[in-house]
């Protein structure tokens, strides 16, 4: 499968569930593929644009 195919069957699955795919989301996920970008550094990208700490991600352990 080509890396648009990837791109772009990710692009529907985000539609499927009514999620936002933009071109930037499209560019980071191209990223990933071409650039071999492991997922953990795209994520964390992100999380530093959006200023996502880790905090708020962690759930309740109770």
């Amino acid at each position: 499968m080509t890396i648009n195919r990837k791109v772009s069957s990710i692009e529907s699955s985000f539609r499927m569930e009514n999620m936002q795919f933009d071109q930037e989301c499209r560019k980071r996920v191209t990223d990933v593929f071409e650039k071999k970008l492991s997922v953990a550094d795209a994520l964390s990208e992100l999380n530093k644009k959006y200023s996502v700490s880790v905090n708020k991600n962690e759930r309740s352990r109770v």
